[in-house]
């Protein structure tokens, strides 16, 4: 009788362990109680993950340079925003364009009344430098700048006391009158010679 039951005990012990399954040997997890399932799911909510560690800060930086781009391309489209004009900056300078082309007269000493009528002004002034100061009083003039959006005014101190004005057209050039009065096509370079650049303005007729 002994000797049968050791020997039942010894075969037992012979079983192989690795034999047993590991998820039959380990209980499951007591179940937690109602009240704390919402509490738990709220500490140990993951948080999302984004593949390839994203710099947020440097996608930001692109988008902006995008949008500045995108921006400036848009004003040298003809975008460029008028205030108190009957005519877009790109209806104006097509207008210039055809003016010029055409090789028009009648504006001898009245480069400003050139501008005013290209753009349609509703409040207009009485000089160019009158124009310049106002724009700038306004927070929408650019002194000394040389990155000219398409439609801007320029501004020149000439020996006139009134100053000069023209208007940027594309491609380095603007249309202007001509002492004899001609409406032309010039380098706006070439203006430098009348007198000091002042800077460039979106057109303003507050």
């Amino acid at each position: 009788m002994k000797r049968s039951t050791v020997s039942m005990v010894a075969s037992a012990l012979t079983l192989p362990l690795f034999a047993t399954s590991v998820a039959a040997l380990t209980p499951p997890p007591a179940a937690l109680p109602a009240s704390n399932i919402a509490s738990a799911s709220a500490v140990s909510a993951p948080s999302l993950q984004i593949g390839g560690g994203t710099d947020f800060q440097q996608a930001a930086s692109w988008a902006k340079k995008d949008e500045i781009r995108d921006a400036k391309r848009a004003a040298r489209s003809g975008g460029l925003r008028t205030y108190g004009t009957t005519k877009t900056a790109k209806q104006a300078v097509a207008t210039l364009k055809a003016w010029a082309s055409q090789g028009i007269g009648g504006y001898p000493d009245l480069c400003l009344k050139l501008a005013d009528d290209a753009f349609g002004g509703t409040n207009r002034t009485t000089t160019a430098l009158a124009q310049w100061n106002r724009a700038k009083a306004a927070g929408v003039g650019h002194p000394g700048s040389r990155d000219i959006p398409v439609g801007a005014q320029m501004f020149w101190q000439t020996s006139h006391p009134a100053g000069h004005i023209a208007t940027y057209v594309g491609d380095g050039k603007v249309v202007t009158n001509m002492p004899g009065g001609s409406v032309e096509l010039v380098d706006w370079h070439e203006l430098n010679e009348w007198g000091p650049y002042l800077g460039w303005a979106n057109p303003y007729y507050g």
